[in-house]
């Protein structure tokens, strides 16, 4: 009957076009295009019918914002609300919520998307948070769980697709592994605007015992959402539940590692006299995190809601040098630090014979191995040569701006991007500086809030990190503020360039991976520093990107 009625639609509006007089081959496509989508959101509308044999929903952080969680699920557990949000991960996530029995884990791997896999208690009234003065903890059943295994994949940089595979089985020792299968889609718009839509067993599911009775049915459930994300610590969310007839909406807001959300769900066919609404907050600590919601819903016998999760990176492979905002580098480099041999102290109280004797042994290994010392001899000289001070060319202006040598901005510059001003790394560092967003918008560039800051729009007029001519001012102004506080040390300036000042600052202990840096640029300092055929060729090359 359901599809009779559909039918008879999508003639009806097909009739409708054909007496239309479409100008153009372009419109005429479009129309189509719209016709079919639409045919296709009403077709899933039409069959996605109110059911009492609907999944449970879990997820601390998406309750506490009313469960609108479909167009910007981006940690571990948006695999249980839109597998697609996946994507968005830019690190490794995993999330267990105490209260709901689940365990959640996502990690990207570039060029082949993110892998994701999931264990879930289903039954909603074991929960740990059980309001029952005799049985604090809760009793679970053995046996009622589901088994999720994921993959998420950008297309460009504004579509990302994902699905579930998963396997289910009931409460009785007779009970079968039956399969499900989940799909979700988001597509991001420009004004900062997300759309969401995800497809829940989409065959539907129906777990039997050994003799073939039923012991447990899911339904086919879709929804779509939308959200709003103006800048990167505020989102607004909303989801149409077709499933429930319920529009969900919530937001969050967060800085300085202290989320906090607020969501409401409103019944659209009067079976429910008052909206439901949650709230809830995160504390996050070093890439540890904390998530609570708390639920108005009179049916629940779990209102409180406790998860904890974990942001971590399982590669020693980090992008060669990029600029990040201080005090939150050091968790994005996940590397293990290890001490060097010489502290920072020891660096800045040497005696002038061991400084040009290290200076010398670190012209002559820097190919063997990291620097045990950077060379202090290489204190920051203030004007580079008298043709510096008339400087004509764009890379000289700025040097002289800044009083920074030209050999150290060619030298930085051929490390973090070989002359590249296109470069974008795997972390999302862009330019010829390589610089992130949160340092390149402290520096003053403009850019868009990124959804995933590894798929940059490479045009400048979008994102001034692809203008070259501000993208080096910008990172020269940042190795000269390094300068600064590390008096004109280059060892230090160019360590805190990489990992961020912050972390050299705290402990004065660096990673193998910014000991190599800092020994890749002091290198091609030095070479600069006696070959000026060289350093004019360079030169040469980085003012042609810049005019």
């Amino acid at each position: 009957m359901v599809m009779q009625q559909v039918l008879t639609c999508v003639l009806q509006l097909n009739k409708k076009k054909k007496a239309l007089s479409l100008p153009t081959t372009y419109e005429h496509r479009n129309h189509w295009r719209l016709f079919w989508v639409g045919s296709v959101v009403l077709w899933l509308l039409c069959i996605s019918v109110a059911s009492a044999s609907l999944r449970p929903v879990v997820g601390a952080r998406a309750l506490g914002m009313g469960g609108a969680f479909i167009s910007n699920a981006s940690d571990s557990t948006g695999a249980l609300w839109n597998p697609a949000g996946l994507a968005s991960l830019e690190h490794g996530s995993l999330v267990y919520d105490l209260s709901q029995g689940a365990v959640s884990f996502g990690y990207p791997i570039h060029s082949v998307g993110t892998l994701g896999f999931s264990v879930l208690d289903l039954n909603g009234e074991d929960r740990f948070f059980h309001d029952h003065p005799n049985n604090p903890v809760g009793t679970f059943e053995r046996g009622y769980n589901q088994v999720l295994l994921s993959y998420a994949r950008s297309i460009g940089s504004r579509f990302q697709l994902g699905g579930n595979l998963g396997y289910n089985r009931a409460p009785n020792p007779d009970s079968q592994w039956e399969p499900s299968y989940d799909l979700g889609a988001i597509v991001k718009l420009p004004r900062h605007i997300i759309l969401g839509a995800r497809l829940i067993d989409i065959s539907g599911v129906t777990i039997p015992d050994r003799e073939g009775r039923l012991l447990r049915q899911f339904d086919q459930t879709f929804a779509v959402g939308a959200a709003w994300k103006p800048v990167q610590l505020l989102q607004l969310n909303s989801v149409l539940d077709t499933a429930l007839w319920q529009l969900r909406v919530g937001g969050e807001i967060g800085a300085y590692g202290l989320a906090l959300r607020l969501g409401t769900a409103i019944d659209l066919i009067g079976l429910q006299p008052e909206p439901d609404w949650s709230m809830g907050f995160s504390v996050n600590v070093h890439g540890k995190h904390l998530h609570y919601a708390y639920l108005s819903q009179s049916d629940v016998a779990y209102k409180h809601l406790l998860a904890v999760g974990l942001t971590f990176d399982l590669s020693d492979q980090t992008v060669s040098a990029s600029v990040s905002k201080q005090g939150t580098s050091a968790t994005r480099m996940k590397t293990s630090v290890v001490r060097m041999k010489t502290s920072v102290k020891g660096r800045t109280t040497s005696t002038a014979s061991k400084r040009e004797t290290s200076v010398k042994r670190s012209e002559k290994t820097q190919t063997e191995r990291p620097p045990k010392r950077t060379p202090d001899n290489t204190k920051r000289i203030a004007t580079d040569t008298e043709a510096a001070k008339n400087a004509k060319s764009p890379t000289e202006q700025i040097a002289k701006q800044y009083e920074v040598e030209v050999d150290l901005i060619l030298a930085l510059v051929k490390v973090e991007s070989t002359f590249n001003p296109k470069a974008i790394s795997p972390t999302g560092a862009v330019g010829l500086m390589q610089l992130m967003p949160p340092a390149a918008q402290d520096l003053g560039l403009k850019m868009p809030s990124y959804q995933n800051i590894r798929k940059p729009t490479p045009h400048p007029s979008v994102d001034e990190r692809f203008n070259p001519l501000k993208n080096l001012e910008a990172g020269v102004r940042y190795l000269h503020e390094m300068l600064k506080k590390y008096d004109g040390d280059y060892g230090l300036s160019l360590a805190a360039y990489h990992a961020g000042s912050g972390n050299v600052r705290k402990n004065g202990k660096l990673s193998p991976q910014t000991e190599r840096h800092v020994g890749k640029v002091l290198k091609s300092y030095y070479q600069y520093k006696r070959d000026a055929t060289l350093k004019n060729t360079d030169l040469r090359r980085l003012d042609a990107i810049l005019r």
